[in-house]
Order: C-alpha cells, then sequence, then structure tokens
C-alpha cells in the first residue's frame, strides 16, 4: 500500500494514525504541495490524503481510509462511541487552531515545502482562505491566550489517558490531528490530562508532534 500525504496536514494525519495504531505496514509519500497531477490522476481532484490499496484501488477522503484500514487489517480498533462534547469542542476551537497553525506551517521545514514554488502555493492558497499571514501573526498573543482557555476547557472533557486495550473511536481520531497541529504553536499551555493524551495517542499512533519546531 502506499499513502500520499503532507505532514502538516491535520487529514493526512487522521490517515496516517490509523496505520500506526493498528501497526498495519503502508509506504507513506509526502508529495510537494504543489503537485496537482498526482492526486488529480487518483481521484481526479488535488486532495490528500491519498491510499492507493493492495488492490490499486485509490481511497481519497480521509475517514474513509480510517474505515478502510480498521475493518480489513486485523480486529476492528475504533469500537468506542464518539463523544459529542469533544465534537463541539473541536467543532468551536478548529477555526482558531487553523487561524494559529497555517501561518506557522508556511514557514516551517516540512517535506511538502522544501521547494520554494511549493510553499509560494500554499501561502497563496491559504491566504486567500484565512487572510494575509503577518495579520494572523499580529494576532497571535489574544488567539493563544482564548486557545489556552480553550484548553482548559478540554481538560474537563477529555477522558484519562488512553492505555493499551483500551476503546478507541473517531472522535480520538478528529481530535489527535488538531491538537497536533497546535503543537507548532509557542506559548500553548497544555493541561495535564490534555498533554498525557496528546503524547500517548503520538506515541501509539507513530505520529509525532510538533513541539519541538514551534514558532
Amino acid at each position: 500500500m502506499k499513502l500520499y500525504v503532507y505532514d502538516h496536514c491535520p487529514f493526512c494525519v487522521r490517515s496516517r494514525m490509523i496505520f500506526g495504531l493498528k501497526d498495519v505496514a503502508c509506504e507513506i509519500v509526502t508529495l510537494p504541495n504543489d503537485d496537482e497531477a498526482t492526486p488529480t490522476r487518483l481521484i481526479g481532484k488535488k486532495m490528500l490524503p491519498v491510499l492507493v490499496t493492495e488492490s490499486n484501488e485509490a481511497i481519497g477522503e480521509s475517514l474513509d481510509i480510517v474505515n478502510y484500514i480498521d475493518a480489513t487489517y486485523g480486529s476492528p480498533m475504533l469500537t468506542g462511541s464518539e463523544n459529542s462534547a469533544i465534537e463541539g469542542w473541536m467543532d468551536d476551537a478548529s477555526t482558531r487552531i487553523y487561524q494559529l497553525a497555517v501561518p506557522r506551517w508556511a514557514s516551517s521545514d516540512f517535506e511538502e515545502f522544501r521547494q520554494a514554488p511549493a510553499r509560494q502555493y500554499f501561502t497563496a492558497k491559504k491566504e486567500a482562505v484565512f487572510g494575509p499571514f503577518p495579520s494572523l501573526l499580529e494576532q497571535t498573543d489574544s488567539l493563544v491566550a482564548e486557545m489556552n482557555e480553550k484548553l482548559a476547557a478540554l481538560e474537563t472533557l477529555i477522558s484519562v489517558t488512553k492505555r493499551d486495550g483500551e476503546t478507541l473511536s473517531l472522535t480520538d481520531i478528529r481530535l489527535f490531528p488538531l491538537l497536533r497541529s497546535l503543537s507548532i504553536v509557542k506559548g500553548m499551555h497544555w493541561p495535564p490530562r490534555v498533554d498525557a493524551w496528546r503524547r500517548e495517542i503520538a506515541l501509539r499512533s507513530q505520529v509525532n508532534l510538533n513541539d519541538d519546531i514551534a514558532i
């Protein structure tokens, strides 16, 4: 199998997680961000992640990939109930997370941005959605303060650290990539249970956090 991703992309992180959680072998291919031809050839549009299965089928939605791997390889792992309170937290927090993370991704040394045209492509596309990156960076103090309040609220919602043998759900698959996105931001105050959970899931899923390159 071959999984096409961008390192920064939270939707790609979803798909990467299930391979690590279930210890399923897969070749991970990081595409330049301006490569439109490859995903278009595989699924008809410029979107990642894309999984090419052992039967040469291309699957192009992150949760479709997650569900396919979970159902196809070994016993299903994502058998827990989704957490509506945490899902609501994600709906409320995601815009602020992206406002903080996106301009920092654009200046980070991710493989998909190693070539200048790819970084320029990303910047142009995302500034059209979120606004000029310098303006977003000027709002760092207020956005960080707001997100630290939201993380404190998440502390009251999140369960104690997941341990081997305990069930995971699609809520976990959605939450970790958002917290991983936020880990590239300096000044985040990670409450103890939230911090323990994100570190545990990073270890189990074999997807690194970005604390060490935080800006």
